[in-house]
């Protein structure tokens, strides 16, 4: 017992207890690691889908700030790169369907109903 490190009472109980007691949150922690490569494809999935709406010279600044660039990583001013961060987060923001046609209107008739 000459290399065990002296904690006190209270942590020499919780690490025994720890090791000893039933864990009542396993099953929900394993399902949650099993769901983590389905769910990060699903993230992947609708990050570029929403860099897709964007315009083909935005894209690339999107992705470098994905990837954790910095404005002097990236050779421009700090209010260059803070006013195309906000003009990039408006669009993605926007809704999918935002400034289009509805469907009813495109035929040029009503369908009354």
């Amino acid at each position: 017992m000459k290399d065990r490190i002296t904690l006190g009472h209270e942590a020499d109980v919780a690490e025994t207890a720890a090791l000893t007691l039933a864990d009542n949150c396993a099953t929900e922690r394993i399902f949650a690691a099993l769901d983590w490569e389905r769910e990060e494809k699903s993230r992947k999935g609708q990050i570029n889908n929403a860099i897709r709406r964007l315009a083909k010279k935005d894209r690339p600044f999107a992705r470098s700030v994905l990837k954790g660039k910095r404005w002097e990583e990236m050779g421009i001013s700090k209010q260059a790169f803070y006013c195309k961060l906000k003009k990039v987060c408006d669009l993605i923001e926007m809704p999918v369907n935002r400034g289009r046609k509805r469907l009813l209107d495109i035929g040029g008739e009503r369908v009354s109903g």
